[in-house]
């Protein structure tokens, strides 16, 4: 197998992530991730890449993050979070991808979701969420409202304007001021979290 090191090879920087894949470098796009989504994807597709991004640096401190070594625990089940996690690792696709099953939101958004992540590499796992505040308590109370079928007149457009505004700023804004960062041990596998406090909460 071949060994790829980070400082040769920038683990993300700008709209790109790097990962090593069947013994060669892989450069992911942000464009590529977006090409198949419609608009209204765009803010879980940003969160879900920029979120990818900042794992890729906490994995990669000496090596590149591979693939093949990847587990990831998503705990927001929005389409376009899990479409952009699945491009980056392919977690998905190799049935390494588990999402925590929140009673309260199940296959749907709502304030219950939570912007967290959990990518382990087989030695360490790096725990990544997006910082307390990001998202406005308005687009949460907009959600529910889709969610549980209570709009009113001018929801849908203010949902579209809240979701531009987020995907810009992420984008502008430095992603060590966005995410914070925890490196945990392994987990297994199809493993949970059992650490997190939502999940102690539910069990």
């Amino acid at each position: 197998m071949t060994t790829f090191s980070s400082k040769t090879y920038v683990p993300a920087s700008e709209l790109y992530v790097r990962i090593a894949a069947d013994n060669e470098v892989l450069t992911l796009e942000y464009q590529n991730c977006t090409a198949e989504h419609q608009r209204s994807l765009w803010w879980g597709t940003a969160v879900g890449y920029r979120a990818m991004q900042i794992a890729a640096l906490a994995l990669s401190e000496y090596t590149l993050w591979r693939r093949e070594d990847l587990y990831v625990v998503s705990g927001h089940p929005g389409g376009g979070v899990l479409d952009a996690l699945n491009f980056v690792t392919g977690c998905r696709d190799n049935d390494k991808m588990k999402v925590l099953e929140n009673p309260n939101c199940v296959n749907r958004c709502n304030s219950e979701m939570l912007f967290e992540w959990w990518v382990c590499d087989g030695e360490q796992t790096a725990y990544v969420k997006l910082r307390d505040g990001y998202v406005p308590k308005g687009f949460y109370e907009l959600m529910d409202r889709q969610a549980y079928n209570e709009k009113i007149e001018g929801d849908d457009a203010l949902f579209e304007l809240y979701k531009v505004n987020m995907s810009s700023k992420i984008w502008v804004e430095p992603l060590e001021r966005n995410f914070s960062v925890q490196m945990l041990p392994p987990l297994e596998n199809g493993e949970i979290p059992t650490s997190h406090l939502w999940y102690k909460k539910t069990a």
